[in-house]
């Protein structure tokens, strides 16, 4: 059933029409006919099931709440930098349908990546819309937030109650995620990436303090590496 996350809040019963947005895929995609259900989630992030009453104006009426708890149980940022090609795309896509609450994209010391201000906001935009559709697809309730951010040591990671660093220099040292979990009570989760050519000495020393992680025996590309953080995170609590 398709899902479309929309910019107001809706009660059962009620008659609504659907954002602007939306209007064009509703009507000329999913060619939908009057009766035809399908699902919302409102600005509240709660989810219901609608019924289509006017297939020309995309008018629905609510008809009951969905109860199912789809999110995990933890909030996941996700510091990473950007990518070159396309990889950015598969990170944003595949890290909204396993979970991940929020993207912060930061400058990496070896970035090959550069961009200035209105490409960033270009970008910030084409991102969004990759999480958009990637929550709708996998029936999340909530679309991750995306954000651009300065280096590294800018960034004051003592919000989180949780610090995962992973160095791929470090693998074969570092502590499995599971293992680091075990010892974990807390909700929010910080995991830290680097770009294609790894981590800085300069940046590898700021996080000293922090629980360096193993991603499997194996060194993983930088697009792969967030995917399997976030496999192994999503299987620990579901």
């Amino acid at each position: 059933m398709q899902r479309y996350f929309i910019d107001q809040t809706v009660e059962v019963h009620e008659t609504y029409t659907m954002d602007t947005e939306h209007i064009h895929h509703i009507k000329n995609v999913m060619r939908a006919r009057v009766d035809d259900l399908f699902t919302v989630v409102d600005n509240k992030g709660i989810a219901y099931i609608v019924q289509l009453t006017d297939a020309e104006n995309i008018t629905f009426k609510v008809m009951e709440a969905i109860g199912d708890e789809v999110e995990l149980p933890v909030d996941i940022t996700l510091f990473s930098p950007l990518l070159k090609g396309e990889k950015m795309d598969v990170v944003v896509q595949k890290s909204t349908e396993l979970g991940v609450s929020d993207f912060v994209l930061y400058k990496a010391d070896r970035s090959v990546v550069k961009l200035n201000s209105k490409k960033e906001e270009n970008r910030q935009k084409r991102y969004e819309k990759i999480a958009t559709e990637a929550a709708e697809q996998s029936r999340r309730t909530k679309v991750p937030s995306l954000t651009f951010s300065g280096t590294l040591k800018s960034i004051d990671f003592s919000s989180f109650d949780l610090v995962l660093f992973a160095n791929e220099d470090e693998n074969l040292s570092g502590r499995s995620i599971k293992n680091v979990l075990n010892d974990f009570n807390g909700i929010s989760i910080a995991v830290i990436f680097g770009p294609e050519g790894g981590f800085s000495k300069n940046e590898a020393d700021l996080f000293k303090a922090y629980d360096n992680v193993a991603l499997g025996r194996r060194i993983l590309r930088a697009e792969t590496a967030p995917l399997y953080a976030l496999s192994v995170i999503g299987s620990f609590y579901e």
